[in-house]
């Protein structure tokens, strides 16, 4: 395959990649979670293809060319990959905060059953209820 037939592929990837990354902020940020995990697949077969692609154009014989004729070219896709990273981050970051966000509403949903199910022996000790299913008849 010719060079800037590559460059066209790899730019036509990026895109698509960074178009999901945008999907997948977008999803998260509308606190859709259960939806990412299609997306995150068809984003891992696009890195795959990515790292195809840059593979044959590190191992293509006229790479050289890329320096001069194709620089441009090279340039743009750089930032498209700085693009996807800078969007990634983002999404990682709310997704952190929102994961963050369960966690502590879990601890205080269980400090809270803890209060609720604690009583006291006749030592004065805290001891917690069985709320089993049993009963003593």
């Amino acid at each position: 395959m010719s060079l800037a037939a590559l460059l066209e592929t790899q730019t036509l990837q990026l895109k698509q990649l960074l178009d999901i990354t945008q999907q997948e902020l977008e999803l998260i940020v509308k606190r859709k979670a259960l939806e990412l995990p299609p997306l995150t697949e068809s984003k891992q077969t696009l890195l795959t293809h990515i790292q195809t692609t840059d593979s044959e154009l590190a191992n293509h014989p006229e790479r050289e060319r890329l320096n001069h004729e194709f620089k441009e070219q090279v340039s743009q896709l750089r930032e498209l990959v700085v693009q996807c990273q800078e969007q990634s981050q983002v999404a990682e970051q709310l997704l952190e905060q929102s994961l963050n966000g369960v966690r502590q509403l879990a601890n205080i949903l269980s400090k809270l059953h803890e209060r609720q199910s604690m009583t006291y022996d006749q030592k004065g000790h805290t001891k917690g209820i069985n709320k089993g299913a049993g009963f003593k008849v």
